[in-house]
């Protein structure tokens, strides 16, 4: 039986049974789905994945679609970062998109709804993951 044990709980409760079926590889991470969980978790070995996994997303949303990006951050601060100016769609200011993706890389829990530390998680599991996680994040 491959199981994944939590820290605190998500919807009530720690311990969820996964099936095989259940887990998505993603770039960094991978995704269970346990039954009887409306969410999903998305798993890293350390916050090292888990921020790179954010900076890869909001990389990928900017490059796949451009326009909602500059929606999203502002044509201001695109030109500002062109011209190698302070900027940015938050309360922290810097010099270039890249810098912006950058901040993901230790602000990465603001991405997701939830995050938690991983207990324990079953043998079985942690060799169809090929690492054993630290951290689950409600996606």
């Amino acid at each position: 039986m491959s199981f994944i044990k939590l820290e605190s709980k998500v919807r009530g409760k720690t311990f969820w049974i996964v099936t095989e079926d259940e887990c998505y590889q993603q770039d960094t991470g991978w995704i269970l789905e346990p039954q009887g969980l409306e969410d999903s978790l998305l798993v890293f070995a350390n916050e090292e994945d888990a921020g790179q996994y954010v900076r890869n997303y909001w990389e990928e949303y900017i490059e796949q679609d451009p326009d909602e990006a500059v929606h999203m951050l502002g044509a201001e601060n695109l030109i500002q970062w062109g011209l190698g100016r302070l900027a940015g769609p938050g309360n922290m200011q810097v010099r270039s998109l890249e810098e912006w993706l950058d901040l993901h890389l230790d602000c990465w829990h603001e991405h997701f709804e939830e995050v938690v530390d991983v207990s324990t998680i079953s043998d079985d599991l942690e060799e169809l993951l090929g690492f054993k996680p630290t951290i689950a994040c409600v996606v």
